[in-house]
């Protein structure tokens, strides 16, 4: 059967929305994927939004919110999320959705291993931010952004290919077959990734 498109309409309307992501934990060995994925998707370069580098300063400002995770990279989120909030979305320039996905499972050069599963503090953070941030008062609604947290694993690549569609389809108007396409060229991007890390560590 011919490749199904979306509609000029939903193709247009994805050049406007905005995406938010925590530069935090796996989203670092995984943002490859995620930035082609929306792009592929015709979403604009500048419309793909990560929270800024970690600094003092924005723990102070941003690490407010009652998390009580031992582990301090899990602890930061929080200020990453903050950031997103107050400082990447404003009347001018909204972000329509915050996406912090809970990784399950994560690519790693490991051969041989038992399984590439995520540390389940890590891997429950997304949770533990959606807790916090609407616990009081729900700073996602109030501004007009979902907050997308959905369970994906890079150990069960048809797994995840399916859960992008199911989470994304309807609210960018894509088809499953331009769904796949742009998790395919994901997958291709975060390959070129890990070859370019591999290189850059044998030099």
């Amino acid at each position: 059967r011919p490749f199904e498109r979306s509609s000029e309409e939903a193709a247009k309307r994805r050049k406007s929305l905005r995406v938010g992501i925590p530069r935090v934990l796996n989203i670092y060995s995984t943002a490859p994927f995620i930035r082609t994925y929306f792009e592929t998707l015709g979403m604009g370069r500048s419309n793909v939004v990560f929270s800024d580098a970690m600094t003092e300063e924005m723990w102070v400002e941003g690490g407010k919110y009652g998390s009580i995770d031992p582990c301090f990279p899990s602890k930061v989120a929080q200020a990453h999320v903050h950031n997103l909030l107050f400082h990447h979305h404003s009347a001018e320039k909204k972000l329509n959705y915050i996406f912090f996905p809970i990784l399950t499972h994560v690519p790693s050069f490991g051969e041989g291993v038992m399984d590439k599963t995520s540390c389940p503090i890590v891997a429950g953070v997304p949770d533990v931010m959606k807790a916090a941030f609407t616990k009081e008062l729900d700073f996602f609604g109030s501004r007009g952004i979902e907050y997308l947290d959905p369970a994906l694993t890079f150990s069960e690549m048809h797994l995840t290919a399916r859960r992008m569609f199911e989470t994304w389809g309807p609210r960018l108007g894509v088809t499953e077959d331009e769904s796949d396409h742009a998790h395919k060229e994901a997958m291709h991007a975060l390959d070129q990734f890990e070859r370019d890390l591999q290189e850059k560590g044998r030099a």
